[in-house]
């Protein structure tokens, strides 16, 4: 049984609290909910954004495109740290600590995912320049 569930591992789809459940999500105070959701939702965005970066071919295109990823990356960056002071008091107040876990997992997958994003944009930011990391 273990090894069936291990082939039928979930496709991680960004932004929708990926392996974890929004059960779980749902069992976080209300305004942690909230911190987590704008995470989520942020994340989307930097991935819309991000792709129109990456589908740049000039500085020109990249001058036009890149406003906007980093207006969206500067405010996930604030949601993120909000979100981690909101988790720290879920994670001191809530006494389950198999939905700590499963919450933590929730959102460190949806911060992965905007990583992954800004690692990309960054990457075709440093091709168009031609500057080496």
């Amino acid at each position: 049984m273990a090894s069936e569930s291990a082939k039928q591992k979930p496709v991680v789809k960004f932004g929708n609290a990926a392996g974890a459940s929004l059960d779980t999500v749902k069992k976080a105070p209300e305004e942690t909910q909230q911190q987590f959701h704008s995470v989520s939702s942020k994340g989307d965005s930097l991935k819309l954004v991000g792709e129109e970066v990456l589908s740049c071919k000039s500085k020109d295109d990249l001058k036009t495109n890149l406003p906007k990823a980093i207006v969206v990356k500067k405010n996930l960056k604030k949601d993120v740290e909000i979100l981690y002071e909101s988790f720290k008091n879920f994670e001191k107040t809530h006494d389950n600590p198999q939905e700590i876990k499963e919450f933590k997992h929730a959102c460190n997958t949806v911060i992965r995912a905007a990583q992954k994003s800004h690692s990309a944009i960054k990457d075709k930011v440093y091709t168009i320049y031609d500057k080496k990391k």
